[in-house]
């Protein structure tokens, strides 16, 4: 069995690849491409979660009666604005799990076989094609806040996975290698902590919200006032542990330039999250409003977990270790 098995793979390795084709799997096998194709996956996997908070926000979540298709098992969904909007999502998150899936197949053969990378992308490939059985419990059950919440943490975790997925592949590029700091590093863990506390109590608000879920489902998973009490006590608690981490980095300094760079982009994305989210409880939550605030928070912890991985590991400077196997496009040495 095994030998024939050898056959077969032997045989289709042997069958001609087109020109194109071969060519961009090996610009996408390169360091840099494939760095590129990370940073494309952690796009896309941001992107996914304002477009179902679209779908939830405007109370499309059951625009589709059933579940992979449409309504009564048509391919093309009715008429209907709702329906549209639920059927869109459904089609970008397939295209969106295509690239998850592709980009860890990737990994797999990319130069130098990183294996952060590989097990990265695998965690956001799985975490991916993992919101398809949960978005048909999530309809079979007419959209419960809680499994409602769960859909947008599982895109939080494949994100996370992303991230750490293009970490891993541009240190690999530059050959960057990396060790913790007795200090930095747990303020850098305890930040992230605390915004993924920030994340979750930020769930918790909507299950007890008015967005919730299906807009027939009168009651809502605990107390709104209760649970946005204790949201705000969390962001507290991450702001006066970002500070600290601030202050000690800008103290003693940093050396990497990208994490000066994802500095810079989250603190004005932190400060839109905190004045759209003053704004929409004082404004009785309108969806149009709400939709910005859950878009900025993916991007706050998109960008918050990166800059928190790389200052709980900051890069280690002096000569880096010999080059092996294909060097051609890996920039040259690692700069910090």
């Amino acid at each position: 069995m095994r030998d024939s098995i050898r056959g077969v793979a032997q045989r289709t390795a042997s069958l001609p690849v087109p020109g194109p084709f071969r060519r961009a799997w090996g610009a996408v096998t390169a360091r840099r491409g494939f760095r590129a194709l990370a940073m494309v996956n952690a796009v896309l996997l941001w992107l996914i979660i304002p477009s179902g908070g679209i779908v939830r926000l405007t109370d499309s979540g059951l625009g589709c009666t059933d579940w992979p298709l449409c309504d009564n098992g048509a391919l093309v969904p009715a008429a209907t604005h709702h329906a549209w909007i639920e059927y869109t999502n459904r089609m970008l998150s397939a295209v969106i799990m295509g690239v998850a899936v592709l980009t860890w197949l990737v990994a797999r053969r990319v130069d130098g076989r990183p294996r952060a990378a590989r097990r990265a992308a695998l965690v956001a490939a799985v975490a991916t094609v993992g919101q398809v059985p949960l978005g048909a419990v999530t309809v079979v059950f007419d959209l419960h806040p809680l499994l409602v919440g769960s859909h947008f943490l599982l895109s939080i975790v494949a994100l996370s996975a992303a991230v750490v997925c293009v970490t891993a592949a541009d240190d690999h590029l530059r050959r960057a290698r990396r060790a913790w700091r007795r200090i930095q590093s747990p303020l850098a863990v305890g930040s992230a902590v605390a915004l993924l506390g920030v994340i979750v109590t930020g769930v918790l608000v909507t299950a007890a919200g008015p967005h919730s879920g299906d807009p027939d489902v009168l009651d809502r998973f605990g107390n709104l006032d209760q649970a946005a009490y204790i949201h705000v006590r969390v962001v507290v608690g991450f702001l006066a542990l970002g500070a600290a981490l601030a202050v000690w980095v800008w103290r003693r300094g940093t050396a990497d330039r990208t994490a000066r760079i994802l500095a810079l982009c989250f603190l004005p994305a932190l400060i839109a999250q905190i004045v759209i989210g003053e704004v929409q409880w004082r404004t009785e939550l309108p969806w149009e409003v709400v939709v910005f605030h859950v878009s900025i928070a993916g991007l706050v912890w998109g960008i918050g977990a990166a800059l928190a991985l790389r200052l709980a590991r900051p890069v280690v400077t002096g000569d880096p270790p010999a080059p092996t196997g294909e060097t051609a496009g890996a920039g040259g040495p690692a700069r910090a």
